[in-house]
């Protein structure tokens, strides 16, 4: 039997122990020793559940039912919430052991439930020692914690933004990943909210950092327009917390992107990376800056850790596969292709990545199959679908890009991204001028330009050589 119900809505049960951990519902606390953690309501509710279910497998459907009571919740709120829920914890995704995840079907608590009467046995004394026994051990923990507060303090206790605050930037964290430009005004969005909400909350202010990152990568804003407010952030959130891993992984990713400064980026991730082990940002980013270099195997192990702290989101599968690719590694990229589109066949960025890795291994028709389902998926019509389908029959891939870059109205294209596009299409001069146009906006992507597999037919091209050469002089 569970040692207490699970949330009905109208009331939160005791505390309880779950492993190293006391939980107090009643505050949205979770406490460890002299650490507390404050969660949100809605992760709290959904810890609760599990531990009032513990001897069995809680599915995604009565988590939403119970905790969110059928309300219009999708099984994405769930993942951010089990996420934090995670992270609070202090939980490995990849080896649990508080939370398994069992793919597609729900969530089982690992870890040991104590009910509430032995809670009390683990904060106030041992069974069988003497109510004075007791008293005694307790003022000598109150000295020895005495002693110990002043120096410990500024050590270890972080901000703890208030919920509303934090599930702001929970939510930034999630359309961040979700790669257009859609998702990335509601994670800027988000993260403002964040941060007009909490503005002492250092992992706010570094999650707007990667999202003016991002929007200067993505191609929607100018690097020369992004950067400055990058850098502001990521200093602000150094400011708040100079310990903060979220601060300095802001800050790594924006010296690679923006910079090209690879040795710098590389020891801020590295500090990143020590601060906190399970802070997925930094090694995704990590495995950009090696794939950067021709680390292949450093950037995959990266790529590797980065699924592991979360298997849920397809983009860490996409990203997997693309350092594989770059690395030459291609039936191991498809591999984590088809691992992707498990968990959702209808993603757009999984094809296209599927396309440019098939086409690298040779097999152009399969490429233009997962083209052509990309534009499927993006809204095409079936009239356009059969024109591509025609021009691919008669002019091959190159053709089907030359098409592309006359079609207007696709979306924003850095010049890098037409630079390839123009080296696919045959059109080598033109790729070289948008190179250089890259070049004088520092488009962060130009920092692969010497390992992109693409531009092999530019490589004996000395304006190419000279581009790469000015990137790699930086670095």
């Amino acid at each position: 039997m569970p040692p207490f119900d699970a949330p009905d809505g109208r009331s939160r049960p005791g505390d309880f122990a779950v492993g190293e951990w006391i939980a107090l519902p009643s505050r949205n606390l979770l406490v460890r020793g002299d650490e507390q953690i404050r969660v949100e309501p809605r992760v709290m509710d959904v810890l609760v559940h599990l531990a009032a279910h513990a001897d069995r497998l809680v599915s995604k459907e009565e988590l939403i039912e119970r905790v969110w009571s059928n309300r219009h919740v999708t099984d994405d709120v769930l993942t951010v919430t089990i996420y934090a829920l995670r992270k609070a914890l202090g939980d490995d995704a990849r080896h649990p052991r508080y939370i398994e995840t069992v793919s597609r079907r729900g969530y089982r608590l690992m870890a040991d439930v104590e009910p509430r009467e032995l809670v009390a046995d683990r904060r106030h004394g041992l069974p069988g020692v003497s109510w004075s026994m007791r008293a005694a051990m307790a003022v000598l923990a109150i000295v020895l914690l005495a002693a110990l507060w002043v120096v410990t303090l500024a050590l270890h206790r972080r901000h703890v933004p208030p919920p509303e605050a934090h599930e702001a930037y929970l939510k930034g964290r999630y359309f961040l990943d979700q790669r257009s430009m859609r998702g990335l005004q509601q994670a800027r969005d988000q993260f403002e909210r964040a941060v007009a909400l909490d503005p002492r909350d250092s992992a706010a202010h570094a999650g707007l950092a990667d999202t003016y990152s991002a929007m200067s990568d993505f191609g929607v804003a100018s690097p020369a327009a992004m950067r400055p407010r990058a850098m502001q952030e990521a200093r602000r959130a150094l400011d708040l917390d100079p310990r903060s891993a979220e601060a300095l992984e802001a800050l790594g990713r924006l010296q690679f992107l923006f910079d090209w400064d690879f040795a710098a980026a590389d020891r801020s991730l590295t500090q990143a990376i020590a601060r906190d082990p399970d802070y997925m940002p930094s090694y995704q980013a990590m495995a950009w800056i090696k794939s950067a270099r021709g680390q292949h195997t450093e950037s995959v192990a990266a790529a590797r850790r980065a699924l592991q702290l979360d298997p849920v989101n397809q983009a860490r599968y996409t990203e997997l596969a693309w350092v594989l690719a770059l690395g030459g590694r291609h039936e191991e990229a498809l591999y984590e292709i088809d691992r992707a589109l498990q968990l959702n066949p209808q993603s757009l960025e999984t094809y296209l990545m599927k396309g440019w890795t098939t086409e690298l291994a040779g097999q152009p028709d399969a490429a233009f199959a997962a083209y052509r389902e990309a534009s499927r998926i993006a809204g095409a019509s079936e009239e356009l679908l059969d024109r591509l389908e025609a021009i691919y029959r008669t002019e091959g891939l190159a053709g089907y890009y030359r098409g592309y870059l006359n079609r207007r109205g696709s979306g924003p294209l850095s010049d890098f991204s037409r630079a390839q596009l123009y080296v696919r299409a045959g059109e080598l001069d033109r790729a070289i001028e948008s190179l250089e146009h890259a070049y004088q906006k520092r488009e962060g992507a130009l920092a692969w330009v010497n390992v992109e597999p693409g531009f092999q037919p530019l490589r004996s091209d000395v304006r190419f050589q000279q581009i790469a050469a000015r990137v790699a002089h930086q670095q």
